[in-house]
């Protein structure tokens, strides 16, 4: 069922499965992405109430063009708010990692345990930026947001639109990819059709800092488990390449940033990536199953 709710600020579209289940799992999808990424989990899920908000400017929700991690972070608890989950269990992807972090971080007592799949970020390569760089970094994010949201892409139909998510998938199953692509599109006003994600929603990482998120991971009390892949550096190189056979700092990183959250376990999925549901879906889901079985106390 897809229910229409208010947010922080705006409308959110939220898919809920197994509606009658007594234990509630919410999923978190991440950028650029839409709750549909994630609802193959449910059936696996039956005695859990699955619920997968899209993300404000993602999927069928609205797109007021704000766009902080604290409002992300507001959004999903009137999410819990709104579906009447007092106590349950989070699982959040990349961005919604981020979300998902914070929201443990502040609201702890609504929590029963915490899946963050691949969401601290890039490593850092020194454990505190110097000025100049942080300067540079603050310039380029302002000039980054001279441009965003100007346009949008438009690609021809639906068929290109799922070739291009076949060819940045490629892991995935050709099938899946395609039922994904066609979720995450919708027509353009010019004619042909374009991404339903909003581009303005890529100034959400110019409104927090790494370093005040991880000093939060602190305060994460709940069981908590970390699942990565293996190859997840591949997607950072894009955006960074200067971290380029920097796989030992990228395991470091990783390694340093779960100590953060007292207790947590590490998951490795080996030759998945960035988006280790894809590239890895029956690894993904029995870790998944293996921690909601491990940690639920009942």
């Amino acid at each position: 069922m897809r229910y229409t709710i208010q947010g922080a600020d705006c409308r959110l579209s939220v898919a809920v499965y197994n509606e009658s289940a007594s234990k509630t799992l919410v999923v978190v999808h991440g950028m650029r992405d839409h709750g549909g990424s994630f609802e193959w989990l449910a059936p696996l899920l039956s005695d859990f109430r699955v619920i997968i908000p899209d993300l404000r400017g993602h999927g069928l929700s609205e797109q007021n063009g704000v766009y902080t991690l604290t409002h992300f972070t507001a959004d999903l608890l009137q999410v819990f708010d709104a579906f009447q989950v007092e106590q349950g269990y989070l699982l959040g992807h990349s961005l919604g990692g981020h979300v998902a972090a914070r929201f443990a971080a502040l609201f702890g007592d609504r929590l029963l345990g915490l899946i963050l799949v691949d969401g601290f970020g890039p490593p850092r390569q020194q454990a505190r930026r110097n000025i100049e760089q942080f300067a540079l970094l603050q310039a380029a994010q302002v000039q980054a947001l001279q441009h965003i949201g100007r346009s949008r892409k438009i690609m021809t139909d639906a068929q290109f639109a799922v070739a291009r998510y076949q060819a940045s998938n490629p892991r995935l199953d050709g099938a899946i990819a395609a039922r994904l692509a066609k979720q995450g599109i919708a027509p353009a006003a010019a004619g042909g059709v374009s991404w339903r994600w909003d581009p303005r929603a890529q100034m959400v990482w110019s409104t927090f800092s790494h370093e005040d998120s991880e000093a939060l991971l602190r305060q994460i009390t709940c069981a908590t488990c970390v699942i990565t892949g293996s190859e997840g550096l591949d997607y950072w190189l894009l955006m960074h390449p200067e971290l380029a056979g920097q796989q030992r700092l990228y395991e470091q990183e990783l390694a340093r940033r779960v100590a953060l959250i007292a207790g947590a376990k590490s998951i490795v999925l080996k030759g998945a990536g960035h988006m280790v549901h894809y590239d890895a879906p029956d690894a993904f889901s029995q870790a998944v199953l293996d921690f909601l079985s491990a940690s639920n106390p009942h």
